[in-house]
């Protein structure tokens, strides 16, 4: 019974980890003033961007992704970046996003 509950719930876990990566579109790693594009292409202004913040904290650590919903793709961070950066970082994605539809 264990050995049952226990594949089910692996398999699941994998099914909902291959959706997720499934959506998305870019993933951005950085460690301290270094980026680095793990999954996808993101748009160089961000990454412009990203490495700005980056080398101005100098001990910036998490991910950033892109997401693909519903025709557009949203920004994640995760909660290791502060909320300060975290509200850059989408704030400046939101504007380019404005400016670069038609």
């Amino acid at each position: 019974m264990f050995g049952t509950l226990a594949a089910t719930s692996a398999s699941l876990f994998a099914l909902l980890y291959l959706l997720r990566r499934r959506q998305e579109s870019f993933c951005i790693t950085i460690r301290n003033d270094h980026l680095k594009v793990k999954r996808g292409q993101p748009p160089s202004y961000l990454l412009h961007h990203c490495h700005q913040l980056a080398t101005d904290a100098q001990t910036l650590r998490g991910t950033i992704r892109g997401m693909n919903k519903g025709g557009r793709v949203v920004l994640t961070c995760s909660r290791s970046i502060p909320a300060s950066y975290r509200q850059d970082i989408h704030l400046f994605w939101q504007k380019q996003s404005h400016q670069t539809e038609p």
